[in-house]
């Protein structure tokens, strides 16, 4: 009794077709007639067998793999990239590969290195990476989207409107009668940090150039809006509105300001 897992020669012996024949017809190649590629699935099937996933990337010259690198992968923003990502490769037959650069340069350049070889595509988000950093780490000739990365690399990007977002957010408090905003900016060499901040400060200016406001940089983790807000309600400094950069400082932000016995100090 055969006990090992079967081969793609047992197929063939199977099928009485050669390996060639047998490969082109598993691989989907159009010049295999159809009652040709049905016995060799059959056969397939009857004997349990499963295409080597290397021995079929080295032949077609493709994985059907994209590879993902991401800053991180913890918080709601980055489960949802992935998960659309995932349901959109997957209808189409293709499998995530996933990195986390932990938003820092050089494990940034180590993971799209990583993916050399192994992907038939990349899709990055590398918002702290300069335009002629990112140059010098993508692969030569490596199909590649940018998202809410910089610009000049002549790959196809995908960006959010920071500024305008930014500049939404900053009406909304004005119309609701805020008069004393903190913004808790992301890092600076940080591209979404950087245009959140500018669109902020712009707004502020041209619809209220007579109030003043706080800009304080945070690094987008919890901590950083926990620890910000706490020394603002430490020092008793006024506010009347908090605009994060992004979720996670929120959340920290809103810890800090349940834990704080008493609000009356600030603005109304």
């Amino acid at each position: 009794m055969k006990t090992e897992a079967a081969t793609i020669r047992d197929v063939a012996r199977g099928a009485n077709l050669s390996v060639a024949s047998v490969s082109r017809a598993l691989n989907g190649h159009v010049n295999v007639h159809p009652d040709t590629r049905a016995r060799v699935v059959a056969v397939a099937t009857a004997m349990g067998y499963v295409p080597n996933a290397a021995a079929r990337s080295l032949s077609t010259a493709r994985s059907n793999t994209i590879g993902v690198v991401l800053p991180d992968f913890h918080g709601e923003f980055f489960s949802e990239i992935m998960r659309g990502m995932d349901r959109v490769a997957s209808v189409r037959g293709y499998q995530l590969l996933l990195s986390n650069m932990h938003a820092d340069n050089e494990m940034a350049a180590h993971a799209i290195h990583a993916m050399r070889g192994r992907v038939d595509g990349l899709v990055v988000m590398a918002p702290q990476l300069s335009a002629a950093d990112l140059a010098a780490t993508l692969p030569w000739g490596l199909p590649a989207v940018l998202v809410n990365t910089s610009d000049g690399t002549g790959h196809h990007t995908l960006r959010i409107d920071n500024a305008r977002g930014a500049a939404e957010i900053v009406a909304h408090l004005l119309e609701t009668g805020r008069r004393n905003i903190v913004h808790i900016s992301g890092a600076g060499d940080n591209i979404d940090g950087r245009e959140r901040r500018a669109g902020f400060c712009a707004a502020m200016a041209a619809l209220a150039p007579q109030l003043s406001f706080r800009v304080v940089e945070g690094d987008f983790q919890d901590t950083a809006g926990e620890r910000i807000v706490q020394g603002l309600l430490d020092e008793k400094q006024p506010f009347d509105a908090i605009f994060a950069g992004n979720d996670m400082m929120a959340l920290g932000a809103m810890r800090a300001l349940r834990r704080a016995p008493s609000c009356h100090f600030l603005q109304k």
